[in-house]
């Protein structure tokens, strides 16, 4: 499927290039039809082929289209002056001699100024959402695509204007002011392109409607009042209004019809919309009041009242949008009936409210994830590994960086055969190995398909773990039924990350021919990696189902905060359907470090299951016989479980601007009963990180909001008493573990904390479904009289 889907997205650039290949060739067949290609090519481009761009280009890229942008709308508000000599010049031919419809020059020129002003307003509109930052979505590049487009279409009807203004004549000698269009090449081509450009630009932004609905809909978790006839109303008016730009060819009768039944149509589905968006709206409105006092609740109504003005200007820009194409189209019907100066200026003025109103809507649905770019600073590493730096400054003189290999304290090299390594050398370059072992979203997806379903595999391969159950199996158990057999590698063992780092074709996959998921992108460890996209790092609970751990990764590649509809998914065999998705947004290919994943287990845990029994079927889980070296504490260079905080480290510093950390948290709350997790989250608060926070819901959220209050990290757990220990040691004395305990309740429920970041309407465009699914869960909680913890 990547194959194809690869060989899909050629073929829609192909088809992009020859259609304005078409374009440019009728334009010297015809002008007229030459143009309205043209411009339906734009259309396609930012549209279709372009579908799958999710990121914003480089800030230099940005900078130079917004440069682009305001000298172009300078210089079309001073053509008259520079070409034609200004009014004065403009007003040679007689200005009193009216049109067919009855509009003279001062018609002309005081529309100039209307169309003036909207120039620079889409200018400043179109600068903003081209410089701004934003996450990765593909709905935002559309948004920003379409509000150039309207710009650019709008200069050039002020072009048209102009010349209609500046170039007027009477060549037939009727008494009549001809249009520019009979008479001047550059008014034959902006004309029917000024017209083409006015219905494309109402389809794609009533699109891009629909699906704001439609991404909020799926983040509040359930259908929204007639969604469903909204999304065929819009297809239908879509269909009508790409057919009335030829209705006028069959009547001006029928042109008129059809132009009132789209203008019915529009307020019909701003009804529908208004009263979808009022679910989630009311929800958000009925959340009681909290007490003040407990910061968790009372930080909750500050993040609804936010939810509530983001609904809010989605309805009003709908509103804007609709009435303003309404009024387009009423007045571009009627004006080929009643041929009158008052109809002609209702549609070439309806003309400009429409750009207004389509240009308003789309800054007003997307701009509350978008914000000006910060000078980001260079990464700050995490206080304990500078000490430690400092402290082992090194004193081999070897590089640090190179990959490791023979013991902790020796390597040999053709330069320095016999020179030691020292221990800052060492436990770099064991770190560098470390992070480079990842895993793409597309290898994860994968490898979850081959666990335990066999009827679906084409290539008849055994299943990894036969007995998997997507809703009970947890990390902990794929970790000893899956991915440390198949990493085995004779009688040693590797990182499941390194296994698949050496596929070189889909059918490479383990120990047969495996035809399902791409290639992955990644060298063999302690390679460098071939995607240009930060890796992501993913915090996580073993005991956690190992179902929800890709679901939430998944949720992370679709800039979604929720996790339950996409683990839904895995559940009944849906990865495909999220396959394309992901590649449809540009994530297929994200890379993501994952410990069950890239760390070496055969190098720690695998020799023993401590007694721990599979939670499907209550067998001991199984151990590895392989002859691989186990190093623990007491080897702190060769450990592979003692590194998180300089990995991190390691992973900020090679991507200053993009590394971020993946909080995934199960359903039951339990990765913050975890030290290493909790510890994860710190450092990484610490070392200023992005930190996305994945809730398989938001009423999990509510029912354990109030017990993250009384969190502290030396209540917490570990796998291994030693663990628990160097972590607390590392914090330092009882003082200090007060001061950690104070930063991550911070952390987790400051007015800046995970937890408020998942409720951020500045990230992501699904968020505020789900802070309205949220109030909705409250409520039904509040009102069914349950505590909010459990």
């Amino acid at each position: 499927m990547s194959t194809a889907r690869s060989i899909f997205a050629r073929v829609r650039f192909a088809f992009g290039l020859a259609l304005g290949a078409v374009a440019i060739g009728l334009l010297f067949v015809s002008t007229y039809f030459g143009s309205v290609v043209c411009c339906i090519w734009l259309f396609v481009c930012g549209r279709w082929v372009l579908k799958a761009q999710s990121q914003p280009f480089g800030l230099p890229v940005r900078i130079a289209c917004v440069a682009g942008i305001l000298l172009t709308t300078a210089f079309v508000t001073l053509i008259p002056w520079l070409f034609y000599g200004g009014k004065e010049g403009c007003s040679e031919f007689d200005t009193s001699m009216k049109t067919s419809y009855g509009r003279t020059f001062n018609d002309f020129w005081i529309q100039l100024y209307f169309r003036g002003t909207l120039n620079w307003l889409a200018a400043i509109i179109a600068s903003y959402m081209v410089l701004a930052d934003h996450p990765a979505s593909a709905y935002i590049r559309q948004s920003v695509r379409c509000v150039l487009f309207l710009w650019q279409s709008r200069a050039l009807g002020s072009i048209g204007t102009m010349i209609e203004a500046c170039e007027g004549a009477d060549y037939d000698n009727d008494g009549q002011r001809d249009f520019a269009s009979t008479h001047s090449l550059p008014a034959k081509l902006i004309t029917p392109y000024g017209y083409a450009a006015g219905f494309i630009g109402d389809i794609w932004c009533l699109q891009l409607v629909i699906e704001r609905l439609l991404a909020m809909e799926e983040a509040f978790g359930e259908t929204l009042p007639r969604s469903r006839v909204i999304v065929w109303l819009s297809r239908f008016l879509i269909v009508w209004i790409a057919l009335l730009a030829g209705t006028v060819y069959i009547s001006r009768f029928t042109s008129m019809l059809v132009s009132m039944g789209v203008a019915l149509g529009l307020a019909a589905i701003t009804a529908l919309v208004w009263l979808a968006y009022s679910v989630p709206l009311a929800a958000l409105q009925a959340v009681r009041k909290v007490d003040a006092e407990d910061e968790a609740t009372g930080l909750f109504q500050t993040e609804a009242a936010f939810a509530a003005r983001v609904i809010r200007s989605a309805q009003v820009g709908m509103v804007l949008a609709s009435t303003s194409m309404a009024w387009h189209f009423a007045a571009y019907g009627v004006s080929w009936v009643v041929n009158t100066k008052e109809w002609s200026d209702a549609y070439q003025y309806g003309l400009l409210a429409d750009s207004l109103g389509n240009l308003m809507c789309l800054f007003l649905l997307a701009a509350s994830a978008m914000r000006l770019p910060r000078v980001h600073c260079r990464s700050r590493i995490p206080q304990e590994v500078e000490e430690l730096r400092q402290e082992e400054a090194c004193t081999c003189g070897r590089q640090v960086g190179k990959a490791l290999s023979g013991s902790p304290n020796r390597r040999p090299s053709h330069d320095q055969p016999d020179i030691e390594m020292c221990y800052r050398c060492a436990w770099d370059e064991k770190v560098a190995e470390l992070a480079n072992r990842q895993i793409s979203v597309a290898d994860l997806l994968t490898f979850y398909i081959r666990l335990g379903r066999s009827e679906d595999n084409e290539h008849r391969l055994k299943p990894l773990m036969p007995h998997f159950d997507a809703g009970r199996s947890t990390t902990n158990d794929v970790v000893r039924h899956a991915i440390i057999p198949e990493s085995r590698d004779g009688d040693l063992g590797l990182a499941l990350a390194d296994i698949l780092a050496r596929k070189k074709s889909p059918g490479d996959y383990g120990s047969g021919d495996y035809g399902v998921g791409p290639v992955t992108t990644l060298t063999s460890a302690g390679g460098a990696l071939t995607s240009s996209h930060p890796p992501r790092m993913v915090t996580h609970h073993w005991g956690n189902c190992f179902r929800d751990l890709v679901a939430a990764v998944v949720a992370d590649g679709l800039s979604l905060r929720r996790w339950d509809l996409v683990a839904e998914q895995l559940s009944t065999g849906h990865e495909e359907e999220l396959r394309v998705r992901l590649h449809d947004c540009g994530a297929l290919h994200w890379h993501y470090w994952i410990c069950a994943i890239c760390i070496n287990q055969h190098a720690s845990i695998c020799g023993s299951s401590m007694g721990v029994r599979d939670t499907v079927t209550g067998d001991v889980l199984p151990c590895c016989d392989c002859r691989t070296p186990k190093y623990f504490n007491d080897c702190p260079i060769l450990c592979e479980l003692n590194k998180f905080d300089s990995m991190m480290a390691s992973l900020h510093h090679s991507h200053p601007n993009g590394f971020l950390q993946v909080v995934a948290i199960d359903k039951k709350f339990q990765l913050f009963s975890r030290a290493w997790c909790v510890a994860e989250l710190v450092e990484a608060y610490n070392s200023h990180l992005e930190q996305h926070v994945m809730l398989h819901s938001p009423e999990v959220l509510e029912q354990h909001s109030r017990e993250l209050c009384s969190l502290h990290v030396e209540d917490c757990s570990a796998s291994r008493a030693e663990d628990k220990e160097a972590i607390l040691a590392k914090i330092g004395e009882e003082a200090e573990i007060a001061t950690f305990n104070a930063r991550l309740q911070s952390l987790l429920l400051g007015s800046e904390g995970l937890l408020a970041g998942w409720l951020d309407g500045q990230k992501i465009l699904q968020e505020v479904g789900a802070i309205a699914a949220r109030a909705k869960a409250r409520s039904r909680i509040q009102e069914s009289g349950e505590v909010l913890t459990i």
